[in-house]
């Protein structure tokens, strides 16, 4: 039967389709593919969506996802009704069953070297051409099939294609509403007894104000590697939602111990920590033997469980002797359960710094910066009466939960919709995207939402000085700029990678323009000036061509910092229309940092000592030169460097910025 909670969700979630489709011109289906990809990311379901778009007959892809370090594929398939009734969208078993068997198909055609049917400027050639040339190495393959209808509830399915194991998962509309609702996960749950065949010995400790108890035991390591295969960084999704690769070297160093002295792992190894819900026990002479535990979430330790799921497969290791340190906290008061398990995983986190993604929304600003786009009102695009809106989503659903607190008669609903109208509404997701290109960071971007989310949000905490109002506002304006480019990449036609020409061709204006660009100007105007977007439609062929000449895979080019190099090497004219965009002499600009290279920028700001940086900071303020948020920087990097500690990468840029604005005003250090 079907919930009244789904058949309105279905509602909203076709009208926010419809509602971004019209926005940026894209089909429905484009919008459908990236939304679910979004949210596959944040769930764990994926690492980056890369959107490619092929049909052919008995053929479809709609989307892929790569990890070069394991060579394992996910294939996304698209089964788009476009339905928002329900009963009018019921997706049958034959359906699913065809539209894997097309992935699958596809799939089949490219190990035998299929690319070169496609053309090759599309970006589904890439993937097919990647598929070729892994084919001896891939391992497994997960194929998602992504549906706006409802389908018949079944289990992960699980098959062998030559060798290759390949998985196969549906989300429809039904467990979307439950992840968008709820943020909650599928319950994994461990019955210690069936993958340790019998119950796990361990010791256990109540703590003094009773708020917890911990268990500890040792785990064999070929049960997290069994627990891993199956449910994959699922068990992860209160840590770091992603395995960072090998290459780290902490991960080197687990895949030696791994393969060279297993017996020392133990040893080596800090552990892994867990949280559970609740769990079942019983006595094994004087220790406690725990026979299953609920809702089982690892908090730290990712790494070495997943690098002894990788090493087995990978490498054939026998990991059978390996036993790993669990401690597992069982907290009593659910309310205290979610910032106890944050503390936690960062206090016992000392491998690598973890940025917690679902956490990062609930710290400020993004609460100020929420509560200010409830309440400052856009001016009206046409200089009417009529303002709007800009809804920040910081937390997943709080625009419907928002809507439906404040409203309770259909006038009230249709007032709320015309006041926050659902394409001016972002979430974090977007934010980040769009002040990570006017930082001049397109290869940050196109790591994909999450990533691209925790590096921004690394520099947004940084801005302790900043004047939230201002801030917001300039955001707003950096959003319609992105939204016009949308519009701009798709009129054009290219094949494929949309995302990555919006990103490039955007943070290119802003390098050539020196950041000048009037961004108060387009708030208060509430769109870009002609001269600004036919100067971004002629940049954008220019930026098409520029991620296409490599030999390397595009999507994976546009991901290194070498692309952007080079993009900012190349000479472009801009129109001299285009100075009618520029901020005028008479407002002030706000200090905007360049982007630099990020390893230089450290560099040098590690080579010119603590006492300089003072010296900069007083010497600014003596003279009023700059801003006060960027003398600040300066004193923030002295402190830094007296300290010994490794400056950021954003602080750095700013800094190195501030000393060069700085030496052109007359600073010489040392002071004569």
């Amino acid at each position: 039967m079907i919930t009244e909670g789904v058949i309105e969700f279905s509602k909203q979630f076709h009208d926010e389709i419809r509602a971004q489709a019209n926005a940026i011109e894209a089909l429905r289906e484009e919008v459908f593919v990236q939304k679910m990809g979004d949210m596959l990311e944040e769930y764990g379901e994926i690492d980056t969506l890369n959107p490619c778009s092929y049909r052919s007959t008995g053929m479809k892809i709609d989307g892929y996802c790569y990890d070069d370090e394991f060579n394992a594929f996910i294939l996304i398939v698209s089964y788009f009704l476009d339905e928002p009734d329900l009963n009018q969208a019921r997706v049958t078993n034959t359906d699913v069953q065809r539209e894997f068997q097309h992935v699958t198909n596809f799939f089949e055609r490219c190990l035998k070297g299929g690319y070169e049917k496609i053309e090759i400027s599309n970006e589904t050639y890439d993937l097919a051409k990647l598929i070729y040339e892994c084919r001896k190495d891939i391992k497994n393959v997960k194929m998602v099939l992504l549906t706006d209808g409802l389908a018949q509830k079944g289990p992960v399915e699980f098959a062998e294609n030559r060798g290759i194991e390949v998985s196969r998962t549906v989300w429809d509309i039904e467990k979307t509403y439950h992840f968008y609702k709820t943020g909650e996960r599928e319950r994994l749950d461990v019955d210690f007894t069936q993958y340790c065949n019998g119950p796990l010995p361990c010791i256990s400790r109540e703590a003094a104000n009773g708020r917890y108890t911990t268990y500890v035991g040792f785990i064999p390591g070929s049960v997290l590697a069994d627990m891993y295969a199956l449910w994959g960084i699922r068990m992860l999704d209160m840590n770091v939602r992603v395995f960072l690769s090998a290459r780290g070297n902490v991960n080197k160093g687990l895949r030696k111990t791994i393969l060279d002295e297993p017996e020392m792992f133990c040893a080596y190894n800090n552990g892994i920590t867990v949280y559970a819900e609740s769990v079942e026990t019983e006595p094994i002479g004087n220790a406690i033997g725990l026979l299953r535990a609920y809702d089982f979430q690892i908090i730290n330790g990712g790494q070495t469980t997943a690098s002894l799921y990788h090493t087995r497969k990978k490498d054939r290791a026998a990991i059978d002797n390996i036993f790993v340190q669990m401690k597992l906290v069982v907290i009593h008061s659910k309310d205290e359960s979610l910032p106890l398990v944050h503390r936690i995983s960062q206090f016992s986190n000392t491998q690598n710094k973890v940025q917690l993604a679902d956490l990062a929304a609930n710290e400020s600003p993004h609460p100020e910066i929420q509560v200010i786009s409830n309440s400052i009102l856009a001016p009206a695009p046409t200089g009417g009466s009529q303002q709007t809106y800009w809804f920040y989503e910081r937390a997943r659903g709080s625009y419907e939960e928002s809507r439906n607190l404040t409203t309770k008669t259909p006038a009230q609903k249709r007032y709320f919709d015309v006041m926050r109208p659902k394409n001016q509404k972002f979430d974090k997701i977007k934010f980040g995207k769009v002040w990570n290109t006017y930082l001049r960071l397109p290869h940050v971007v196109s790591l994909g939402g999450q990533k691209n989310f925790g590096r921004f949000n690394e520099w947004l905490r940084e801005q302790k000085d900043e004047d939230w109002v201002p801030f917001f506002r300039k955001t707003v304006a950096l959003l319609i700029l992105w939204n016009a480019m949308e519009k701009i990449v798709r009129r054009q036609k290219f094949e494929g990678y949309h995302h990555n020409i919006v990103a490039y061709t955007l943070a290119w204006l802003f390098h050539l323009t020196d950041s000048r660009i009037d961004l108060e100007k387009i708030w208060q105007k509430q769109k870009a000036g002609e001269p600004l977007l036919d100067s971004l439609e002629v940049m954008s062929l220019a930026v098409n061509q520029h991620i296409r000449d490599t030999g390397l895979n595009i999507t994976e080019y546009c991901k290194k910092e070498d692309c952007w190099n080079k993009l900012k090497l190349k000479e472009f004219s801009l129109p001299t229309a285009i100075s009618d965009e520029y901020m005028t002499e008479n407002r002030r600009a706000e200090y905007q940092p360049g982007i630099q290279s990020e390893t230089e920028a450290i560099e040098f700001c590690k080579s010119k000592g603590y006492k300089a940086w003072f010296d900069l900071a007083k010497w600014l303020k003596e003279r009023d030169f700059l801003t006060p948020k960027a003398r600040s920087q300066c004193f923030n990097m002295g402190r830094a460097t007296q300290r010994g500690k490794e400056p950021s990468v954003f602080l750095s840029i700013a800094c190195k910025k501030v000393w060069e604005d700085a030496e052109v005003r007359g600073w010489n250090f040392p002071l004569s």
